[in-house]
């Protein structure tokens, strides 16, 4: 005859192996979250490193572009001081005590 400690003991142990079971199914399921995570990750970095190559490429060339602005503009800047310099040769005058216009010589001459 089986005692109903027996019959408590059983059931104890198939809620043991149903509990062990459960686990063993939540583990394998983290076990695929964490290896599709581990495979983004992977994918993530691998994209930023891309990125930053492709990043470094533009910034390289924007630093060129911004030498080649530079020399162009010091080349305005020395055309428009010669203009600057020829139109203050051409405009430098005075007014004699008659109210006409005299243009100023660039040098004065020794007496």
């Amino acid at each position: 005859m089986v005692t109903p400690e027996l019959y408590i003991l059983y059931g104890f142990l198939a809620f043991i192996s149903l509990l062990l079971v459960a686990v063993l199914g939540f583990l394998i399921r983290i076990a695929f979250s964490v290896g599709k995570l581990q495979g983004q990750y992977n994918s993530l970095s691998e994209q930023m490193r891309e990125m930053n190559v492709a990043l470094t490429a533009r910034i390289d060339r924007l630093e060129e572009q911004m030498g080649n602005f530079r020399e162009q503009l010091a080349e305005v800047r020395g055309l428009m001081r010669a203009l600057h310099d020829r139109m203050d040769l051409l405009t430098r005058h005075r007014h004699d005590d008659a109210g006409r216009v005299v243009i100023t010589p660039e040098e004065v001459a020794a007496d």
